[in-house]
């Protein structure tokens, strides 16, 4: 007699995309006479990046150069693996038994340790190095310029209070001047007007809480209050009006007023609006000219928000689906122009990350749909981090591979996540910065400076002087596009002009892919929240955060084969043939990117955000409890 079946069915979704996987077993059951099969269904989940498929290897163009010799040796073998196409993947998360790879840890380093096994360095924790260089890099240079430094860093608060002395006492611009300059003087006697002002702008924690580094000590706090207080439109004509008499009468004060405020065109990105300034020689108020003392910075989101909502931001409306929407049609272009700041070179070495076809790695690397999706939400989370380190002055709105020993198998051999036109776009974009501080503040002033990170009860000095850390990660990044380059077989090149000292760069990027496991940086707290857009009447604040590191794994696999030769005399080059190829599997950290709109016309700063990731845990509960 045939036992009855009972079937018991489980549905699964799954992380990533990927091929449908089911299991089977069988289970005990009290019933003699029934057998109990249960079956497990792994369904992803609803994809909404239709546009993201696979790319075909008909499509990968690559010639065989002799020339292009992996330098790392192989026991008795010598390889080319220039008219090699590797093939990237990111294979589906099972949630009942790979739980590991979903819990959300604060920083590379946990995350790395918790892993187990061998990391491979991603964009996102390469990127995480960067993030605390920056953040430092921003920090020093506009408390500096702030309070004032040297010669070539007037200060602005001095600046400010100059103006403030010429201007008509009890004036409109003589309130307004004080109850911004009050803002880091609590003491400061201001009249009711003034105060008035305060509580306007105090009112609004939107615009006037400090958020990301700007929370590490006092003097950075009252940077951001004093700027952003400054970076709001002036509402009444008469008071750019009364400032620009007192900068036309003292023509010095209006050079240092102006070189002040133009810095941050180039420190993050073009400005926006008019200043007072331009009323000395230029055309009078017009009726929709916006004014600001100290104005923001645009960027390529902002305008896009702008142009695509005049009207407002619609309910629901996904802004970073629609910046990637934008960026991927080419209605907004990342490439910087002669106008272009630090933070528009940074977004251009992100852009390969939607529009990998545009690298000339291109025709090297076999991308699937799932390792694109990847791609896509490493863009999010980058583009965020870029836009906190910005946030004041934006506008409202390892060690190489083991060597193969033998021909039993031949893998891709990968130093790094394989993106050089990232690195290569990066590096560049620090060889931008260099440039513009070296010819506003001097190579004195940067080598006088130091960056700054977050210490137990305030800010303390990072190690190197800006001038030299400044030098070290440039190098940094072009060495990683090196190493990147060669690990797929690709020819590295660089702009007429460019000077790359290789073997430096190289040295340096290798050093740091040794010990990068003990790099401080990469111990920090990676969680951050920045706000994109705010609706003042509704009561309503659009935040983009990262909400933790995470595992995930990374395939590789050569779908076209490299070339070997035998270091006996005159050997001749061959195709390793497919049975000899095998994949390699490795482990990388991935940040988790979130947006939320929230009530309250408030913001979350670092510690508040990273307070309700350690009690929440998992995304959907942070989000919920955010809300």
């Amino acid at each position: 007699m045939n036992p009855r079946i009972r079937i018991s069915l489980i549905s699964l979704a799954f992380l990533a995309t990927g091929c449908r996987n089911d299991t089977t077993s069988k289970q005990p059951s009290s019933d003699p006479d029934t057998e109990t099969v249960e079956i497990k269904q792994y369904s992803p989940p609803r994809d909404n990046e239709a546009i993201l498929v696979d790319d075909q290897l008909s499509d990968k163009k690559t010639t065989f150069d002799p020339t292009l010799i992996d330098r790392r040796p192989l026991k008795g073998w010598t390889l080319n693996a220039s008219a090699a196409v590797i093939k990237l993947d990111v294979p589906i998360i099972y949630p009942d038994w790979q739980a590991d790879q979903l819990v959300l840890h604060p920083n590379y380093a946990t995350a790395s340790v918790v892993a187990g096994r061998k990391v491979l360095p991603s964009l996102n924790m390469i990127d995480g190095k960067a993030k605390q260089f920056d953040d430092g890099l921003y920090a020093a240079i506009d408390r500096a310029y702030f309070l004032g430094h040297g010669e070539t860093m007037k200060g602005h608060l001095a600046t400010l209070q100059r103006i403030r002395e010429k201007v008509a006492p009890g004036s409109l611009a003589d309130d307004y001047l004080a109850a911004g300059l009050s803002l880091a003087d609590e003491k400061a006697a201001i009249s009711a007007e003034a105060k008035s002002l305060v509580d306007q702008f105090l009112a609004f924690p939107v615009l006037a809480k400090p958020i990301g580094f700007y929370t590490w000590d006092k003097s950075l706090s009252d940077t951001f209050r004093v700027l952003r207080y400054f970076a709001q439109p002036i509402l009444d004509p008469a008071i750019p009006v009364e400032i620009a008499r007192v900068l036309k009468a003292d023509p010095k004060l209006k050079d240092d007023y102006v070189r002040a405020y133009s810095f941050y065109a180039k420190l993050t990105n073009p400005l926006e609006g008019r200043t007072p300034a331009d009323l000395v020689d230029g055309p009078p108020p017009a009726r929709n000219d916006r004014f600001a003392l100290f104005p923001p910075s645009t960027t390529r989101e902002g305008v896009l928000f702008a142009e695509l909502f005049p009207n407002g931001l619609p309910p629901n409306t996904n802004l970073m689906r629609e910046l990637i929407a934008a960026i991927r049609s080419g209605k907004v272009d990342l490439k910087p122009d002669g106008k272009s700041g630090w933070y528009e070179y940074q977004a251009y070495a992100l852009e390969t990350l939607l529009l990998p076809d545009k690298g000339p790695e291109t025709n090297k690397l076999l991308l699937t749909k799932a390792y694109k999706k990847r791609m896509l939400e490493a863009f999010q989370a980058l583009i965020t981090k870029r836009r906190e380190t910005h946030a004041r002055q934006a506008e409202k709105t390892a060690e190489a591979m083991d060597v193969i020993r033998d021909l039993e198998s031949v893998k891709p051999r990968l130093r790094v996540e394989p993106n050089p036109t990232y690195y290569l776009r990066t590096a560049r974009s620090y060889g931008f910065l260099a440039n513009f501080l070296e010819s506003t503040l001097g190579e004195a002033t940067l080598k006088s400076l130091k960056g700054l990170r977050e210490g137990p009860t305030g800010t303390v000095e990072r190690d190197q002087d800006l001038h030299a850390e400044l030098a070290w990660i440039r190098s940094l990044f072009y060495g990683l596009y090196l190493l990147s380059a060669e690990d797929i077989g690709m020819k590295a090149e660089f702009l007429d002009g460019e000077t790359v000292d290789r073997s430096s760069s190289e040295k340096i990027a290798t050093e740091w892919l040794r010990s990068f496991a003990t790099d401080p940086d990469l111990a920090v707290d990676t969680r951050v929240a920045v706000p994109i857009s705010y609706n003042r009447q509704a009561g309503t604040v659009r935040l983009w955060m990262t909400v933790g590191v995470r595992q995930t794994t990374l395939v590789a696999s050569y779908v076209k084969p490299p070339s070997l030769r035998s270091n006996e005399p005159a050997a001749d080059w061959q195709t390793v043939e497919s049975y000899k190829l095998a994949t390699e599997v490795m482990t990388i950290l991935v940040d988790e990117f979130a947006q939320v709109e929230i009530s309250g016309n408030r913001v979350l700063n670092r510690k508040e955000l990273r307070e309700i990731c350690d009690r929440m845990k998992t995304k959907a509960k942070i989000i919920e409890a955010i809300r």
